[in-house]
């Protein structure tokens, strides 16, 4: 390979005195930059994901910036007096690794509840209504909480599985039995909000004091935009859905402070450095971006982290406001940045998926939505035909004025076909009206269901998807679900995807292993062994390329990460071995074992620190194992979030 190295070419100019007149005197030789490298890394493998995809022997850093690529003997030319220089004796390099729909599960790793600012609900010990109203009034009344203080309840009841007697249990109270009335029983001088179980973070149910101060304020907006469920007399029963839950959640729902969460963060990036994930993606509200730039303001980052601003959706009325956010896109540090302005999601997960195929009645959530929670149909009337009539489609609207304002949509939970469907519609709609500019980088997350007839529509709008791998692991419940052929077709259709020209990158959406994940995607094999949508199959560059080049697009930092070029920001992880050659089925068992972020070492694996004798201050030398338990959650409270 060549040697690539950035020179900076001088010319004097000098001024004759008494002429009057500038002009070029001369030209000095070429000449490099004075400031010296700080880290050599020789004798290796570098894939660079550059546009050829080529492969060097060795990389130069100064300061946070990749500043040569190329062979041994050119490379090691630049060595100066402080220049850290590593042997890699053959080891791997890659970008660091980046997840473009990443949820952080911090909540769940806060032991107390008061820190918490939420309390549980003990399904276990739950057999009738009256179970959770008297743990309810417990709580108050242990926690000595006053009157008129917010108070959020989560039900940790999982809907994702298959139908069971304990779930058509749960979803009957939590759907059919308790309201607001019901809540006011256990507590009538404070407003509650209640989760409706995993994974929904687009439904709750708040009893008639927290109604109360909702309607007061947005009450003319939810009864235009819905929803809400009403009962038999046309009242507000206390069930919400987006976006009327979404003022509760952004404006009165009490969160853990950012002193409190900082350090789970902080555990969080340091399993997932240890792995070579250096940057990732996802849609978090204010409270979880402060304590991230509490990190950074204390040094303490070692991730980069790209976020769709998220607070404003469902709380501003009038969509005009978009026009003034459109200049946030893009803005921030070279650590954190906002990368898109939208919803949390536009349909649910598991049994609430937006599909327009026959379902088999498998969930127990089945019977209360039918064909899924569709956000985006403008016909939609909620659950079981429950939920008061609209009048206008708060999800569509937004989506027009995205388009009309140049809001960049992303960061978006979207799981069944239907919901594609349509999404690629309205995409369709607004190019027509404001031009291709106008749905420019707009992504659609997850790829759960994907209808394939609907690719090359998205080909055609250059729309780009951010797909995991999960859904092959659960194939067989899909399958069961959906039917076979459904399942064979419609799950992460991603060879599908880049073959009608539309842009794919990777995604784990939880706290999953990377490369568990990325080995699922190449082998579309389950833990059992299943094989699902082998026409889907991608191979190791095309994956890695998702991953890295592919997914700094969808961060808009394209220029900056996703590959080993010089002028590019210096994150880099050494593997353990090669990614390229070694088997299929030991893909999962890459680990790192030093990663880089902006040039500087934040991890070390202990048999690679002893080997060099390298401890570089602040690093974190462990190994994932142990960095994993040290942050595994007290619960997952990811899977609500879409």
């Amino acid at each position: 390979m060549s040697f690539r190295y950035a020179v900076v070419r001088i010319r004097v100019l000098r001024s004759l005195i008494g002429l009057g007149v500038l002009f070029l005197w001369g030209s000095v030789p070429d000449v490099r930059s004075q400031q010296p490298v700080d880290l050599i890394l020789h004798n290796g493998k570098i894939l660079t994901v550059d546009d050829s995809f080529s492969t060097a022997q060795a990389v130069a850093v100064t300061g946070n910036t990749i500043t040569a690529v190329g062979n041994n003997a050119d490379i090691l030319k630049l060595s100066a007096p402080g220049t850290q220089v590593i042997d890699l004796r053959g080891r791997t390099v890659t970008p660091g690794m980046i997840d473009t729909h990443r949820h952080y599960s911090v909540d769940g790793m806060i032991a107390s509840e008061k820190d918490r600012n939420s309390y549980r609900v003990d399904w276990k010990a739950v057999k009738t209504k009256e179970d959770v109203l008297n743990q309810i009034a417990g709580i108050i009344q242990r926690e000595k909480i006053p009157p008129g203080a917010w108070i959020h309840f989560d039900n940790d009841v999982g809907f994702m599985g298959a139908v069971s007697p304990t779930t058509v249990l749960y979803s009957k109270i939590l759907f059919d039995e308790l309201n607001r009335w019901e809540l006011d029983k256990a507590a009538p001088s404070n407003p509650i909000i209640m989760s409706l179980g995993v994974p929904e973070y687009s439904q709750i149910l708040v009893n008639g004091v927290a109604m109360d101060i909702l309607w007061k304020e947005y009450g003319d907006f939810i009864k235009e935009n819905g929803r809400y469920w009403i009962d038999s007399s046309g009242r507000p029963d206390g069930h919400l859905e987006s976006p009327a839950q979404r003022p509760i959640q952004q404006v009165y729902e009490p969160r853990p402070t950012a002193e409190v969460q900082a350090p789970h963060f902080r555990k969080i990036q340091e399993a997932e450095a240890a792995i070579g994930l250096t940057v990732v993606s996802g849609r978090y509200p204010t409270y979880r971006v402060k304590s991230l730039q509490l990190l950074e303001s204390r040094g303490q980052l070692i991730q980069r982290v790209a976020y769709g601003y998220e607070d404003v959706f469902g709380v501003i009325k009038d969509l005009g406001e978009l026009k003034n956010l459109a200049s946030k896109i893009g803005s921030g540090t070279d650590k954190i940045w906002i990368n898109s302005i939208a919803p949390s999601n536009v349909d649910g997960a598991g049994g609430r998926v937006c599909s327009s195929q026959p379902k088999q009645g498998l969930y127990a959530t089945d019977y209360v939505y039918p064909m899924g929670a569709c956000q985006l149909d403008t016909e939609y009337r909620g659950p079981g035909q429950r939920a008061a009539p609209l009048q206008a489609n708060y999800f569509r609207d937004w989506l027009q004025a995205s388009g009309r304002y140049g809001v960049r949509f992303a960061n978006t939970h979207v799981s069944g076909d239907r919901s594609y469907s349509i999404l690629l519609a309205t995409m369709e709609q607004i190019q027509k009206q404001y031009g291709p500019d106008a749905t420019r980088n707009w992504a659609l997350d997850h790829c759960d269901m994907v209808n394939p007839a609907d690719l090359p529509l998205a080909g055609k709008l250059g729309a780009t998807f951010s797909c995991y791998s999960s859904p092959i692991e659960r194939g067989a419940g899909i399958a069961a679900s959906y039917g076979e052929e459904v399942a064979q077709k419609f799950i992460s259709p991603v060879k599908s995807m880049l073959n009608a020209g539309a842009k794919v990158v990777f995604e784990m959406d939880s706290d999953a292993n990377v490369w568990q994940a990325l080995e699922r995607l190449i082998t579309r094999k389950d833990s059992k062994g299943k094989v699902w949508g082998p026409q889907e199959r991608v191979d190791r560059t095309t994956a890695l390329k998702m991953i890295t080049r592919w997914a700094a697009d969808y961060l808009l930092r394209g220029d900056k990460l996703g590959s080993i070029e010089a002028g590019k920001l210096a994150d880099l992880v050494v593997l353990n071995r090669d990614y390229m050659t070694i088997p299929e089925e030991e893909i999962r068992g890459l680990q790192s074992r030093f990663t880089v972020l902006g040039g500087k070492i934040i991890y070390v694996h202990p048999d690679f620190a002893q080997e060099y004798n390298l401890r570089p201050a602040g690093a974190v030398v462990s190994t994932y194992d142990e960095l994993k338990a040290r942050r595994n959650p007290l619960r997952d409270y990811s899977g609500g979030q879409g």
